[in-house]
């Protein structure tokens, strides 16, 4: 069977983007990447088995379909990303240009995701958030002098978050400053001790902290930084994330071997994988953007395929709050479009029978009871 692929490009904010999207039956992939200047920004990738396709269509139609979907929504994606970045830049909103500058982010728009970040600080300077996505934005392209430049200044705001502390530490731990991101990290986990990320970096720290200097008098002795760095990585196993179990087997070989060069460098390569928070928060973030500056809002099709996301997301993360309270708001947004529908639809009543007071009373009540509802959702997305 051939394979199929799509390519476009994209103007929008005085922005050039060119989309290539193509299936790979033999890996069983259909793959998006998205370009600007030639530079690759970012790729998506969905996975799937022929022998689940759906019998009634041929396997040619079905994945002309997932390769058409996908080549569509990633250039909507952007499109609206940017439309809608314009409109929160007016506003003085803190919140949203962090949810705004973790997309472009995601997309590797670093710049774009530095204004907004930046933004979100200048609106409100207590703003933690705004802070901490912006140290990690830095570190993310390795600028480790100015990503821990931006957690000193939000440490000095005298307020203890578990992320501040972690992505702080992991930026030392970086620059091989291992004593003081082994505060940081430990730290992190005084707040918060099933902090899955903060352990991961911990395990990290642990191992490579060995490779360095070996008898380092700050740190605890090479033998027992080893120890804990299994520790580490049986804590992680205990929070039962699904996606570690792969990495954990990999690096279990490498142990028995106490190739620990080996073993950083599994873990590295495998941290944004498991823990780049965005693959999960994003589909909440994206979703709350849309809905709340996207226009005319988000039809039942979109909210069905975020709500799909977000139930695959469990089976990977069971134990991420994020996904949970992305799900309930999603729920809540489902039930206010059926107040919505159920609405226009005794409207609809009272315009074939305006004598009906079943349904006047029904229309009544749906309207006291939506304008309540509305006032709660608008208050759990402010």
């Amino acid at each position: 069977m051939a394979d199929i692929g799509f390519n476009d490009n994209l103007s929008v904010a005085g922005r050039k983007f060119h989309f290539q999207t193509a299936s790979n039956t033999k890996s069983g992939e259909v793959q998006c990447e998205i370009f600007e200047e030639g530079r690759l920004l970012s790729k998506e990738i969905l996975e799937f088995e022929r022998r689940k396709f759906d019998k009634v269509h041929s396997i040619e139609n079905r994945l002309k379909e997932m390769v058409e979907s996908l080549h569509q929504d990633m250039m909507s994606e952007i499109e609206i990303m940017f439309l809608i970045g314009e409109k929160i830049k007016k506003l003085k909103h803190s919140p949203s240009n962090t949810k705004m500058g973790i997309l472009f982010q995601q997309h590797n728009l670093v710049d774009d995701a530095v204004e907004h970040f930046e933004l979100a600080i200048k609106h409100d300077p207590d703003y933690i958030d705004g802070y901490i996505n912006l140290g990690r934005t830095y570190s993310l392209v390795r600028d480790f002098e100015k990503a821990n430049e931006i957690f000193k200044k939000a440490m000095e705001k005298g307020k203890r978050y578990a992320d501040l502390h972690n992505h702080f530490g992991y930026s030392l731990l970086s620059e091989n400053e291992f004593q003081k991101a082994l505060h940081q990290l430990q730290e992190s986990l005084k707040i918060n001790n099933d902090y899955a990320e903060a352990h991961y970096n911990l395990a990290i720290l642990y191992f490579k902290s060995t490779l360095f200097d070996k008898t380092d008098e700050k740190l605890p002795p090479a033998s027992i930084r080893l120890q804990r760095g299994v520790e580490q990585l049986n804590k992680l196993k205990k929070l039962k994330i699904k996606s570690f179990e792969q990495v954990e087997e990999k690096i279990q070989k490498v142990l028995d071997k106490q190739d620990y060069e080996k073993v950083v460098r599994i873990l590295d390569e495998n941290k944004n994988k498991l823990f780049y928070r965005d693959s999960v928060s994003l589909i909440g973030t994206s979703f709350y953007l849309k809905f709340m500056y996207g226009g005319k809002g988000l039809d039942n099709e979109i909210i069905r395929k975020y709500e799909k996301k977000l139930n695959s997301a469990l089976e990977h993360y069971p134990n991420y709050a994020d996904i949970w309270n992305n799900l309930g708001i999603i729920h809540l947004i489902q039930c206010r479009n059926l107040f919505l529908k159920a609405l226009e639809e005794f409207k609809k009543a009272l315009e074939i029978n305006p004598g009906f007071e079943k349904a006047r009373k029904n229309k009544k009540l749906v309207e006291n009871d939506g304008k309540e509802f509305l006032i709660l959702l608008r208050a759990i997305l402010k």
